[in-house]
């Protein structure tokens, strides 16, 4: 008589291996990298008004490589929070939160330059890891602020999610979501980058960029510009060495060979 495997101990067996592979491959390791502030609720230290604030932002910093913006406070340039009352200027509010990051600049002067918000983490880039950037862009609809002036913000301006690491780029999401986002709505953007056992920047710390491309929608040429960020978000996993995956690999059919012989192996 031959004996063998019982459907359970190879169902069993096919879920510890399943179980191994994805731990080995870095699944069971994905850790939250601390952003600062992300979704832009601290406005502590900071001046309100009304429903804003204006300037730099708890946590991130202005990006402004053309020294456009004046300091990021006026009066054409605005980096700084909103709370948006909906259905005014989001249908639904923040994406996560009651506030979001703004950046704005009023009609006439679109198309001057590239500005926005910069945050260098803590966290440094390390090899063999998968980094997933996460960020909700909003595309605010026009509407009246608390102070009764009403803003023109149809049509988008356009953004981009840059991740870097000691100031040069890894992987950006260059708005690819142009066109996606309907009025008073958020969508979310994703970059993903992965290291392997090297690479030129190796234990540099690792940043964020939100931007405002600044650039005037044909379709509505006189509208005043704005992009709107919240719920940033960044997980990084290991992820194994190919020599690694492997000897993942020979040990499984090892194993699974080792249960097969001794399975036949008993005569009756």
């Amino acid at each position: 008589m031959i004996i063998q495997p019982t459907k359970s101990t190879s169902s069993s067996l096919a879920l510890i291996v399943a179980v191994a592979a994805a731990c080995w491959i870095g699944r069971c390791d994905a850790a939250v990298v601390t952003v600062t502030n992300p979704g832009f609720e601290d406005i502590s230290g900071e001046s309100p008004f009304n429903e804003f604030t204006f300037g730099p932002l708890n946590g991130w910093g202005l990006y402004d490589p053309g020294g456009i913006t004046n300091g990021g406070a006026g009066g054409t340039y605005y980096i700084g929070t909103l709370t948006p009352n909906p259905p005014t200027n989001f249908t639904n509010g923040a994406s996560e939160g009651q506030r979001v990051a703004i950046a704005f600049n009023f009609f006439g002067s679109g198309g001057q330059g590239e500005y926005g918000l910069q945050q260098t983490l803590t966290e440094t880039l390390q090899a063999n890891t998968s980094y997933s950037l996460q960020v909700d862009i909003g595309n605010i609809a026009s509407g009246t602020a608390q102070n009764g002036q009403f803003f023109n913000l149809d049509g988008f301006s356009g953004y981009r999610v840059d991740l870097l690491a000691g100031g040069v780029l890894l992987a950006q999401d260059n708005n690819s979501l142009f066109g996606a986002i309907a009025e008073g709505q958020f969508g979310t953007s994703v970059v993903n980058f992965n290291t392997g056992t090297s690479h030129a920047q190796l234990g540099e710390t690792l940043q964020i960029r939100l931007v405002n491309l600044n650039q005037v929608d044909p379709s509505f040429p006189l509208a005043d510009l704005e992009v709107d960020f919240d719920n940033v978000r960044l997980n990084a996993s290991a992820v194994p060495e190919p020599s690694s995956i492997a000897v993942l690999g020979c040990l499984v059919c090892g194993w699974a060979l080792r249960r097969r012989h001794r399975a036949t192996s008993f005569d009756a």
